[in-house]
C-alpha cells in the first residue's frame, strides 16, 4: 500500500509506517493528488493531522487548482476543514472554475457546514466564473435561509438616544442686569405716580326716583 491508498482508506498505522520509512509525503498521482488530498476528501480526520505534522504542503493544488480543503467541503467534512483552515488554508480561496469551498458545501447541501464557513468568514458573495453564489448553487432550504440571513447581515439593535445635560443658562451681563434693574425701577415708579393721582369722578346715572329735591338742572341726566 502506498502513501495515496493509506490516507485514502484511513489506515493511520500504515500510513506512519510509510511516513517513517521515508515515503515522498508529497507525492502526487496521475490527476496531481496527493496524500493529503485524499485524506481530505474521505474525511479521515486523522490521516490530515498525521499529514501535516510530518510536513504535508497543505496548500498544494490538484487539477483544476482543487484545494485540500475544497475536497473536504465538497463531501461535508466539517472536522477536516477546521483542521485545514486551523493549518493556514484559505477560506475563500477559488479553483480554476472560481468555485470556493463555500460554494461547494452549498451545492451539496452541507448545514453544518455552510454554518461554520459563514463563521469563519466564508464570502457568501463570491460568485464562480459562471457569476453563480453559493446561493444560486444551494437547492436544500435550511442551507438557503443560512445563506440569506448571511447576507442580510446582523441585525442592529435599535440605538437609544442619548440625552446630554440640559444647557445651563448663561449668567446675566452685569449691564444686562443694571438695564432690568432700572426697567423694574420705572415700573415701580409709574405706579406710585399712579397711586398718588386721585380717581377720576365717574357720572353717575341715578334713576329719577332718587333725585330727591335735587332739580332738573342738576348734572345728572
Amino acid at each position: 500500500m502506498d502513501l495515496h491508498a493509506a490516507a485514502r482508506a484511513g489506515n493511520v498505522e500504515e500510513l506512519e509506517a510509510l511516513i517513517a520509512s521515508g515515503s515522498k509525503i508529497d507525492d502526487r498521482d496521475k490527476h496531481s493528488r496527493t496524500p493529503l488530498h485524499m485524506a481530505s476528501w474521505a474525511g479521515h480526520e486523522a490521516c490530515v493531522d498525521i499529514l501535516i505534522k510530518a510536513g504535508a504542503n497543505v496548500h498544494s493544488a490538484a487539477m483544476d487548482d482543487m484545494s485540500s480543503l475544497h475536497f473536504a467541503a465538497q463531501q461535508g467534512h466539517l472536522d477536516v476543514c477546521r483542521t485545514l483552515i486551523n493549518a493556514g488554508l484559505k477560506i475563500n480561496a477559488k479553483t480554476r472554475k472560481g468555485t470556493n469551498a463555500l460554494h461547494f458545501a452549498a451545492k451539496k447541501g452541507h448545514v453544518d457546514l455552510v454554518r461554520y464557513l459563514i463563521r469563519r468568514r466564508g464570502n457568501v458573495s463570491a460568485r464562480d466564473r459562471k457569476g453563480m453564489t453559493a446561493m444560486d448553487l444551494a437547492s436544500d432550504e435550511s442551507v438557503k435561509a443560512i445563506l440569506q440571513e448571511a447576507l442580510n447581515g446582523p441585525k442592529q439593535e435599535e440605538s437609544a438616544v442619548s440625552i446630554g445635560p440640559q444647557e445651563q443658562p448663561k449668567p446675566m451681563e452685569k449691564k444686562e442686569r443694571g438695564n432690568m434693574r432700572k426697567r423694574s425701577g420705572s415700573h415701580g415708579e409709574q405706579a406710585a405716580h399712579a397711586a398718588e393721582e386721585p380717581a377720576p369722578k365717574r357720572a353717575q346715572k341715578v334713576a329719577l326716583s332718587h333725585l330727591g329735591d335735587e332739580d332738573d338742572d342738576g348734572d345728572l341726566e
